[in-house]
């Protein structure tokens, strides 16, 4: 997967103030909360800092949800641009990355929602999609299907248990991890991520790909 380029955030120029920032090396290598500091006193260049830190990971979480590309990247450009706009209110209760990635994951939710008005039932989509997942007996292709349907169940979650999917299982977050992200209590974390597989599980016994219990 190819990166993508810095997102294109527009800045205020009324809002530019440079005497706080010291070399480009020293941006560079300034902590977090550092650059959250001087990007609060209306510094570019330290925000650009923190997008150049953290723009694979929020792309990469944006594409874990729409497996589209151009989707994740515009996506991942809306993130940032809310961040920069929120990032007055930030008060580093949880790190800056937990903050943008709570950003992301409520981005791609959001998203999420939209489109599911406008796509197909989970059993409508089951129904209709799932005699090609087993047909073909080659290897390379069930695997390749396999893969497919897997995403197909994953992408017809409810939204909050496919955050919590995407969380654990693509990202690797740690359960403390997600409930900063998600914004919910670890108990509850583990119970969207209970339903979520076990809605995986029904849904790839349903399509054929998966023996049932």
């Amino acid at each position: 997967m190819d990166v993508p380029k810095e997102p294109a955030v527009r800045y205020d120029s009324a809002l530019m103030d440079t005497e706080h920032l010291g070399s480009p090396n020293e941006v560079r290598s300034a902590e977090d909360s550092a650059l959250v500091e001087w990007a609060q006193a209306g510094n570019a260049p330290a925000f650009e800092e923190l997008v150049r830190r953290y723009r694979n990971e929020v792309f990469a979480l944006s594409y874990h949800f729409v497996r589209q590309r151009d989707t994740a990247w515009d996506l991942s450009q809306e993130v940032f641009i809310k961040a920069y706009r929120s990032l007055r209110w930030f008060r580093g209760d949880a790190g800056f990355k937990t903050w943008l990635m709570r950003i992301a994951a409520n981005q791609c939710k959001d998203h999420l929602k939209k489109r599911r008005l406008k796509t197909a039932s989970l059993d409508e989509r089951l129904r209709t999609e799932a005699p090609s997942s087993i047909e073909r007996p080659d290897a390379a292709l069930e695997a390749r299907e396999l893969g497919e349907a897997i995403e197909r169940a994953v992408a017809a979650l409810l939204p909050k248990h496919q955050v919590a999917f995407v969380l654990r299982e693509y990202e690797g977050l740690s359960y403390d991890e997600m409930a900063r992200v998600m914004q919910c209590s670890p108990g509850t974390v583990m119970s969207r991520l209970h339903h979520a597989r076990k809605k995986l599980q029904h849904a790839l016994v349903s399509m054929g790909v998966m023996e049932g219990p």
